[in-house]
């Protein structure tokens, strides 16, 4: 019986390189120090012979380095770009990203602050410059100005992650939320409550915001439910008279939004008969008494810093092959007192099943 042939082990392979442990161990990381040409040689050796890490050994590694190499209370830069410094603090889904990252960071030991690229003096070289002389070399790069961004830092020296979809170039490791699964949620919880007439209504900067994902999902619960489609309202910025004239045309009996104001709004100007409707919010705040999705921005958040974590643990710096994109998704929340979702009565009606047949979606449904 023949005796199984003993792995390949870095020590045995540096043995047949003639060359040092460390020196092999870096050239399969990748890790600096290593020339071009010596580590060709150690991976062309490594594959030739079958050579494969112990997976063990590896996370064990990984946290040895981590622990030796990230300073106590390394600080990590969060880059937003706005007119003024903080003027990305006003909109509650922006500062619910930042409070989760800054929540897991000091859980990590890290710290994280704010940086603003926004100065119109400033140059995205000056700005790479001040970072990397502050001892910076990771950063979280926050929701941005203007939606399809580029950022050009030095990014060969940044372990980097973006939240949100506002960032398109580089295209870094992102942590966004599921949109299209926030509104398959929404029509999955107001079609159990009897709601067949459902209206969508965004914003143009929304629309570019969530990479057309709210208005791609409304249209394909549309086809998978029987029923009336109404057209989904995409409006330059709000305003009541043009959404009050779209209400009043289509009927819906239930309003997906992102925003309370709008809908009271256009209570106002529908008067008594808006009553009828109902409103449902695509990214409801959870303290507030709307009925809606939860979007866990602060999720998001605490995402992006664990990934940005496990980076700098293997120190992987620039701008990845491939973008690594995580998506979280929504929860349902139940509103309180007037904003509460009740069930509806359905009656049959032309162009809509019967209370019966209409309570579960066709059989298209997943």
């Amino acid at each position: 019986m023949s005796t199984p042939e003993k792995p390949l082990t870095i020590r045995s392979l540096a043995s047949r390189l003639k060359l040092s442990a460390m020196t092999v161990s870096r050239a399969l990381r990748n890790a600096p120090g290593v020339s071009e040409a010596t580590r060709k040689l150690v991976v062309a050796a490594a594959q030739d012979r079958g050579y494969r890490p112990d997976p063990s050994l590896a996370v064990l590694n990984a946290y040895r380095n981590g622990k030796r190499h990230l300073l106590p209370h390394e600080t990590i830069a969060y880059l937003t770009n706005f007119s003024t410094p903080n003027e990305w603090r006003r909109v509650g889904t922006f500062l619910r990203y930042f409070n989760g990252a800054q929540t897991r960071a000091a859980e990590l030991g890290y710290a994280l602050e704010h940086f603003w690229l926004g100065d119109p003096q400033l140059t995205n070289r000056r700005a790479s410059q001040i970072l990397l002389n502050r001892g910076i070399r990771s950063v979280i790069v926050g929701p941005l100005d203007r939606t399809g961004s580029s950022l050009e830092l030095e990014w060969s020296e940044f372990t980097a992650v973006a939240v949100g979809r506002s960032l398109i170039s580089p295209a870094i490791t992102t942590v966004s939320t599921n949109h299209f699964q926030s509104v398959e949620l929404a029509w999955q919880k107001a079609w159990a409550r009897g709601y067949r007439r459902i209206g969508l209504m965004l914003t143009e900067d929304e629309e570019v915001r969530t990479v057309g994902n709210l208005h791609a999902s409304h249209l394909l619960q549309q086809h998978r439910y029987p029923g009336l489609r109404i057209p989904v309202l995409i409006a330059p910025d709000y305003a009541a008279p043009e959404v009050a004239a779209w209400a009043r045309q289509h009927r819906p009996d239930l309003i997906l939004s992102s925003s309370d104001g709008q809908f009271e709004s256009l209570l106002e100007w529908l008067g008594p008969a808006g009553r009828k409707g109902r409103f449902l919010n695509l990214n409801v705040n959870p303290r507030s008494d709307v009925a809606g999705i939860d979007q866990g921005h602060d999720k998001v958040g605490e995402h992006a810093m664990t990934a940005l974590h496990l980076k700098l643990v293997h120190r992987q710096t620039g701008i990845p092959q491939c973008r690594e994109l995580t998506l979280i998704d929504g929860v349902w929340k139940e509103g309180r007192g007037e904003w509460h979702l009740p069930r509806r009565a359905q009656p049959a009606a032309a162009g809509t099943q019967s209370p019966d047949s209409a309570t579960r979606p066709t059989a298209s449904l997943p």
